[in-house]
């Protein structure tokens, strides 16, 4: 594995994903050809083990807590190797369920999921057990802000560049970024009073942060300067494709790539991800492709 290890710190969800040809209408029983996967994902969570997958060298904390999960949690993180630092050890809590509905035809997914509830941890304890030093990078998806903020400070007082993952705005955008240094974000990422991608430049440059994208799917990701061309592939599945790319990149830019080059060879790895079922089926086959 890589010498440099990231600290990434975020959402982990547990995934039900049906395929199906048609999206369901209102009100209907709809019978797929086969049974669903379900595995562990959430934005940090596929983003962790992508990094881990090109050989990236990663520690996860995130919630995960006594439930039924639980064990299967912590099975499916270690079979990609990576390290799961569980806030919410010895306490219960209920998981972050999601249900994924994808259109075979088109690979679109419908997502049905729910945000999680802020946590009471012992702070105190879990910085202390945290060592930036033993970091490059820290990553955050921006869930779970009583976590992510603390440890973005540590990651900037040891001048760790920190990158995040802005899916979409949310109340807690102004505490965490202004400890960004690169924000790669969805076209759902839309600061307060924003009507263009010049002005979400704009807002969020205004922050402090030093690099933005914004990723538009199979289009193209945008920066303020360019457009950087998504390779065209028959996509089965969509699911992650945007985790993956933040992964990838993390893993690019960490080892030296400037940045949009660095965004160039993530989109590789997030495109080729669509063209199997699930956000981490693309794994086995990345090796023998690329």
């Amino acid at each position: 594995m890589s010498g440099r290890k990231g600290l990434f710190v975020g959402l982990t969800t547990v995934d039900v994903q049906y395929f199906v040809d048609t999206h369901p209408d209102e009100n209907v029983k709809l019978k797929a050809d086969e049974p669903p996967l379900v595995l562990p994902g959430g934005p940090a969570a596929n983003a962790a083990i992508a990094f881990a997958a090109l050989s990236g060298n990663v520690e996860f904390l995130t919630c995960v807590g006594e439930n039924a999960f639980q064990s299967f949690i912590f099975n499916e993180f270690e079979k990609k190797n990576v390290t799961l630092v569980d806030a919410m050890q010895a306490k219960a809590y209920n998981p972050i369920m999601a249900t994924v509905i994808t259109n075979t035809l088109n690979s679109n997914r419908t997502i049905v999921t729910h945000h999680p509830d802020a946590v009471n941890v012992d702070l105190d304890h879990l910085i202390a057990s945290i060592n930036m030093d033993d970091y490059s990078f820290v990553f955050t998806d921006g869930f779970y802000p009583e976590l992510a903020v603390p440890l973005c400070k540590m990651a900037r007082a040891r001048g760790l560049p920190v990158i995040f993952d802005g899916g979409s705005w949310k109340p807690q955008m102004p505490d965490i970024l202004p400890l960004v240094d690169v924000a790669i974000c969805s076209a759902n990422f839309v600061p307060p009073g924003c009507n263009s991608y010049e002005q979400i430049f704009e807002a969020t440059l205004a922050f402090g942060v030093t690099h933005i994208a914004i990723s538009r799917g199979r289009d193209s990701i945008i920066t303020p300067d360019n457009a950087i061309q998504i390779e065209k592939v028959k996509a089965l599945d969509s699911l992650g494709a945007g985790d993956v790319l933040h992964g990838a990149f993390c893993y690019y830019f960490i080892n030296g790539l400037a940045f949009e080059n660095a965004l160039h060879k993530a989109s590789v790895v997030a495109t080729f991800s669509t063209r199997f079922r699930g956000a981490q089926a693309w794994i086995e086959h990345w090796g023998n492709t690329y």
